[in-house]
This record gives structure tokens, C-alpha cells and sequence, in this order.
């Protein structure tokens, strides 16, 4: 807030760039979502725990604008990057610490100072607990801790190759291996993915910089043995360090079987979910009956106005029968005579106490169906048991791609492939910010049954697991297509600059900390956390632009 104010009312001469064009279209398109969505108040707010709706995105607009009209000399950049660096140095020692097993946030002292004493009150048990061997940093997920280390790490390596004091060049080096340290322990694919890329792109653009550069073959060989070689050798030493975690969990080694798996032929293609999986079919006969084909066998779920619950076999044998008022609740009765599979019922009541919630477990294909039962009618309900119309909400959701390879990056590829049609749904305005769990088909389970499995068939989605998508769907494909336009041409213009300016080479060098983040934003959300930062870093990088373009003007 602070900072907006600042540029807006002290500012003597707001600058002038092509920028405004890519903000100005992103916004306009961001607030029309907004206005035309059909969840306005999850558009302006955000959604529960996200926060992200349209007054932040806005505010995220605004930080670059701020950025680049108050940060002027090297003197602003130094301090900017200094306190990156120290922050970030931290959230890398607490992510070691976290590491070995010594979790710094889940002690009584930091959890005092985090959580109020109303709230503790409340909650008895309180952990943060991923596994062993994990790190999450100061983040609530390991994979926005490799997110944003995707472009801190990359940031650190970059100053720590042009700072010419040796003290600098420690320095920045140090907070670089204690990023790596962090980053392998986060096992992040994504953020592994994000680094690595943008790591090897900023060894190879200096690498060029320096060959254009003229200069002697001894001199090729003390820049190579000063600046490159310590750098190639801690990104080979540490994770050899680390190396008792097992291989297979390794992100080098699951980066490689999710390739190997994004290239193999599916045998899905062409083929209907409903035939592939053990859930077929799904008929309300009538009021009192539901068919259930599975393994195209069908059974037969029938409740009489006395409330008399009664499952039958496809011969229409009955494998059970009870009163529901006369049922123990919580009890799980096993059906008998079921040759088919092996399954489960269990009644309860629901909040609404007039009604019965009855969960009915396939144990062979370890999944659940729901139904609620009220005056005597049965309906086919979720989780939360919240009647689904069969007819509008229980079909196949379209989906572009990733036949046979739904659990591609942990489900990544069954989220991908549903959620590409939405945002081809809303090209010139999207859904508005934060929506994307009204819009992403939740009872798509003769999909997520074959891609996923029946035991994750009822998991809310609430995000895209990809910034872009994420962009694309919650205001519109266009505005997505502006914001790549914009990020590609001030990737192009800085690493242009990096390798042929010397004087503004600390403002076009964080260029590679916002590839690193980029990349990352292929497998990762943009959250409120770390998305800050990053466009600050944005609006810095469009100083370097400014400068070394003035500079020629000038020249």
C-alpha cells in the first residue's frame, strides 16, 4: 500500500514503457471476468484459504507499476536484493532444519508466536508433518517451497557470477548452496524442473556473453575456473550429499519415469470411461430404485415408503435388508451372496436429521457411492451427501488429451486435461478470479474412476496445478495470451542485454530468476505467499529494460 501511494502521489515523473499496454490489457480483462462472473463475490475476494480475487490480482498489477517507477539506481537494487537474499537464506536454513527432522515451526515457541491462544484453545492437536526427509520452508506445501526457490536460486547464482567483491561473491554463493540444500529437500519437481532449467540457461548465457567478449584464452580460463566451475561443482556435490534419500524419490529420478510415462502409447484413446471402468452405469429407475452397473453386472438399491432398505443381485436376489430406522449406525454390514465384489453398507444420519445417508463401500475396487434417503425416495449424493442430478451433473467431462495418463505428476495430468476445455470455453473473458472450483467438473467419476482411481473420486479440485491455466480459465484465454506476450519479449530483451551491456547488467540479470519461476508455474499455482515477490522482481527487470534502452537513446 505503501508503495502504490508513494508512486502515485510523491512520484515527480511516472515513467513511460510499452508495459502499461500488457498491465493495462491484463487488468481490463481481469475486472470485465469479474464483473460477468457468475460467482462475483469468489471473484472479487478469492476463494476459502486462496484469497486470490480480483482486488489482489489488481494489487499484483500494481506492485510492477510501483516497482519500476521507484526502484532507480543500483544503491535501491542492492538493498532490494540483499533482503531477498537474507530472507531467503532463512526460509532455506529453516527448510535444512526441517530436513533432519528438526522442524524450527512445529516448536511450542514458534507455534506461540503464530497462533493466538484463543485458537490453540480450540485445537488440541496441532502438527506440520510431510514425512520424513521433507522440507516445506515457511510454505504449508514442499511444491511452493521449490517454487520459490525456482527463481531465488537462479537470482543468487546470478549475483554471485557478476559481483566483483570477493565478499559479494561469498556471500551470494552461499545463499545459492543453501537454496540447492532447500530445494533438493523440498523434492520438488517442479521447482527442481524450474531451477535446474533456469540455472543451465544462465551458465549458458554467460558462457556466450563472455566468448563475444574478445578476450584471451587465459582469460576464457579465469572466468571459467573463478565464476562457472565452483558453481557446476556445488550443483554436482550437494545432491551426491544428500543422496541417501531413496532413488526413487529422488526428482531427478521421477522427473525421468513421468517422462518415460508423458511418451508411452495410452490404450484409452478413443474408449468411454463408462465401458473402461468398474462403475459402468448409474440409472435412478424411480423414486425408490437406483441401478448400479458394475463390471456390467447390475445391482439394485430400492427403499420403500416404510423406509426398508434392500439390495439385490442382478438376478434380483437380495443380498440385504434392513429398516433404516433399525439400523446401528456407523456399523458396516456386509452384503452376502455378491459374487461380483466385495462390498460394504453403512447408514448414518445426515445433518439435516429427516434424512439417512447411506455409503455404500466397493471394497473390491477400494471406492465409495452415496446416497441419501428421504420419505422413502433415494437419490445419489457426494461426500458431503449432497444430492447429484443424474441427468446435468453425472456424465463424462470433456477433456483435450492425456488419455491413459490421469495420474501424470501426481493427478497433474487428469486436472490438465479437464481443465483445458474450460479455458477454450472462455477466450475473451474468463470465469472470474479464484473461481476455478465452481467451473471444474466435480462429479466427473467415470473419468476419475479410469485416470485417477475410485478412491480419489470425491476429491475437491480447487486449483489447476498450472499458473497458466490458472490465468487462462480465471480471465480468459486472451488475457493468458497478453501476459506470455509480455513475459517472452522482456525475456528476450534481457537476455539480449545481459550478453551485450555491461552497464545495467544487475537489473537484466534477474531475468533468470523469473524463468526459474516460469518454469515452475508449468506444475505450480500462483499463490499470495510467493507471487508477490515475484512481480516486484517483474517491475525491476522492466527498469533494467528502460535504463539500457535510454542509455542507447542517449549514446
Amino acid at each position: 500500500m505503501w508503495a502504490v501511494l508513494h508512486t502515485f502521489l510523491f512520484t515527480k515523473k511516472i515513467k513511460f514503457t510499452k508495459a502499461y499496454y500488457f498491465l493495462a490489457g491484463y487488468a481490463l480483462l481481469v475486472i470485465l471476468s469479474t464483473i460477468f462472473s457468475k460467482y462475483p463475490q469468489i471473484a472479487l475476494n478469492g476463494f476459502i484459504e486462496r484469497k486470490e480475487g480480483m482486488w489482489i490480482v489488481l494489487c499484483y498489477i500494481l506492485l510492477i507499476i510501483s516497482s519500476f517507477n521507484l526502484i532507480e539506481s543500483k544503491q535501491q537494487l542492492k538493498a532490494m536484493v540483499y533482503s531477498l537474499g537474507i530472507s531467503g537464506s532463512f526460509v532455506s536454513i529453516i527448510s535444512i532444519f526441517q530436513y533432519y527432522g528438526m522442524d524450527i515451526l512445529s516448536t511450542e515457541f514458534v507455534k506461540n508466536i503464530m497462533i493466538s491462544k484463543d485458537i490453540q484453545a480450540q485445537v488440541k492437536d496441532f502438527s506440520i508433518k510431510f514425512g520424513e526427509k521433507y522440507s516445506y520452508g515457511v510454505f504449508y506445501n514442499p511444491n511452493y517451497l521449490g517454487g520459490y526457490i525456482s527463481f531465488y536460486a537462479p537470482l543468487m547464482l546470478s549475483y554471485a557470477i557478476i559481483s566483483k567483491s570477493k565478499r559479494e561473491k561469498i556471500i551470494f554463493t552461499v545463499f545459492f548452496i543453501l537454496s540447492t540444500f532447500a530445494l533438493y529437500g523440498s523434492r520438488s519437481e517442479a521447482g527442481f524442473l524450474g531451477a535446474v532449467g533456469a540455472i543451465a540457461l544462465t551458465l549458458l548465457i554467460f558462457t556466450f556473453r563472455y566468448i563475444i567478449k574478445n578476450k584471451s584464452s587465459d582469460e576464457y580460463k579465469k572466468v571459467f575456473l573463478t565464476r562457472l566451475l565452483p558453481v557446476l561443482l556445488a550443483l554436482i556435490i550437494i545432491p551426491i550429499s544428500l543422496s541417501y534419500i531413496p532413488i526413487s524419490e529422488n526428482p531427478l529420478t521421477k522427473i525421468r519415469t513421468q517422462l518415460v510415462k508423458m511418451l508411452e502409447p495410452s490404450d484409452l484413446k478413443n474408449k468411454n470411461y463408462k465401458e473402461v471402468g468398474p462403475i459402468n452405469d448409474i440409472i435412478q429407475i424411480d423414486e425408490h430404485t437406483i441401478e448400479l452397473v458394475i463390471k456390467n453386472k447390475s445391482t439394485y438399491i430400492n427403499v420403500d415408503k416404510n423406509l426398508s432398505l434392500t439390495i439385490l443381485d442382478d438376478n434380483k436376489n437380495i443380498m440385504w435388508k434392513e429398516n433404516v430406522n433399525e439400523i446401528e449406525e456407523k456399523k458396516n454390514y456386509k452384503l452376502k451372496n455378491n459374487k461380483h465384489y466385495e462390498s460394504y453398507v453403512l447408514v448414518r444420519k445426515t445433518q439435516d436429521n429427516q434424512k439417512y445417508g447411506i455409503q455404500y463401500y466397493l471394497r473390491s475396487f477400494s471406492g465409495y457411492l452415496y446416497f441419501v434417503v428421504d420419505n422413502g425416495d433415494i437419490r445419489l449424493a457426494d461426500i458431503s451427501y449432497k444430492v447429484i442430478d443424474l441427468e446435468k451433473d453425472l456424465k463424462v467431462a470433456d477433456y483435450i488429451g492425456f488419455e491413459g495418463k490421469g495420474k501424470l505428476a501426481s493427478g497433474r495430468g487428469y486436472i490438465w486435461s479437464r481443465s483445458l476445455p474450460i479455458m477454450f470455453d472462455n477466450i475473451i473473458i474468463g470465469t472470474g478470479q479464484d473461481t476455478f472450483i465452481t467451473e471444474f467438473p466435480r462429479y466427473d467419476i467415470y473419468g476419475k474412476q479410469v485416470e485417477l482411481s475410485l478412491y480419489n473420486m470425491w476429491t475437491l479440485t480447487d486449483k489447476p496445478h498450472n499458473t497458466y491455466l490458472q490465468i487462462g480459465i480465471h480471465s480468459g484465454l486472451l488475457s493468458l495470451i497478453i501476459v506470455l506476450a509480455g513475459l517472452l519479449i522482456l525475456l528476450y530483451k534481457s537476455f539480449k542485454n545481459v550478453i551485450f551491456d555491461d552497464e545495467y547488467l544487475d537489473f537484466n540479470i534477474i531475468s533468470f530468476g523469473i524463468l526459474g519461476f516460469m518454469i515452475s508455474s508449468i506444475f505450480n499455482d500462483s499463490i499470495i505467499a510467493i507471487t508477490p515477490i515475484v512481480y516486484i522482481l517483474l517491475g525491476i527487470n522492466v527498469v533494467g529494460l528502460i535504463k539500457t534502452k535510454n542509455k542507447k537513446v542517449d549514446s
